[in-house]
């Protein structure tokens, strides 16, 4: 015979399930219900390439007070003046997200300025972040096929906004079962700060660990930033903006 406390808990895990159900299945709040800025959280994100700024994409992303995510056709937002396109992207399942998509906008004064117009008619200013300064490639200097026999070093300069590296690592792993199988694994790396110009060396006895050999090096420049967002949205409200130059290396 099954207890009361059995029984409890099943229906516990049911009502559970049934909210879960209807909060993915239904839509986003009104648009009536949004009357002002103050009704939203604003995510904001920008990606735009180091070797030319008007390639470019702007992602939007707005919440309502419960954090649900908000989106209507009678929502617009411009970024520069043009209008961002409003798309509902079904994800797995029941989920749907909802958000404001723009391409290949033209900074203007070296920013990216961005409005919305609510569906009461009511304009109010979104937020900004200014544009990443171009830089190139070639002032990465480096050994594209690296020799596991000596210390490996990176240099850099005119990077100019530049001012972080991410590292990476694929190693080849031992297999003493299967001796003519090769095995690669990603690893985590490192996270570093750094300026415009400088250089990195990576010490030829952490190529090695017992049973892993380092076989390829990612080395990711990128630039970050983070802009000005209207006062009177949500706690937790953001703009940044961040580009990259994505480098590896090959170790024999």
């Amino acid at each position: 015979m099954k207890t009361a406390g059995y029984i409890k808990m099943k229906l516990s895990i049911l009502l559970y399930c049934l909210y879960f159900l209807f909060n993915s299945c239904s839509g986003p709040e009104p648009a009536s219900k949004i009357t002002d800025i103050s009704d939203l959280k604003a995510e904001i994100s920008i990606y735009q390439k180091l070797t030319d700024e008007n390639d470019n994409s702007i992602s939007v992303v707005l919440r309502d007070k419960n954090g649900k995510m908000f989106g209507n056709d009678s929502v617009n937002i411009w970024v520069n003046g043009k209008k961002a396109e409003y798309k509902i992207v079904q994800e797995l399942y029941y989920n749907k997200n909802y958000l404001y998509h723009a391409e290949k906008i033209a900074p203007e004064n070296s920013q990216y300025d961005l409005q919305i117009q609510l569906a009461n008619g009511k304009k109010f200013f979104l937020g900004s972040v200014p544009s990443l300064k171009l830089s190139s490639a070639r002032n990465i200097i480096y050994e594209e096929e690296a020799s596991l026999n000596k210390d490996f070093s990176i240099h850099w300069s005119g990077l100019q906004d530049v001012n972080m590296l991410y590292l990476s690592k694929s190693v080849k792993v031992e297999n003493k079962e299967k001796n003519n199988i090769e095995t690669f694994m990603q690893q985590p790396g490192d996270t570093i700060k750094i300026g415009p110009a400088g250089d990195y060396t990576l010490k030829k006895e952490e190529f090695f660990k017992p049973g892993e050999t380092l076989d390829i090096l990612g080395f990711e420049f990128t630039a970050e930033k983070t802009g000005t967002i209207n006062p009177k949205l949500l706690k937790g409200s953001s703009i940044k903006i961040s580009g990259n130059h994505d480098e590896h290396a090959n170790f024999k």
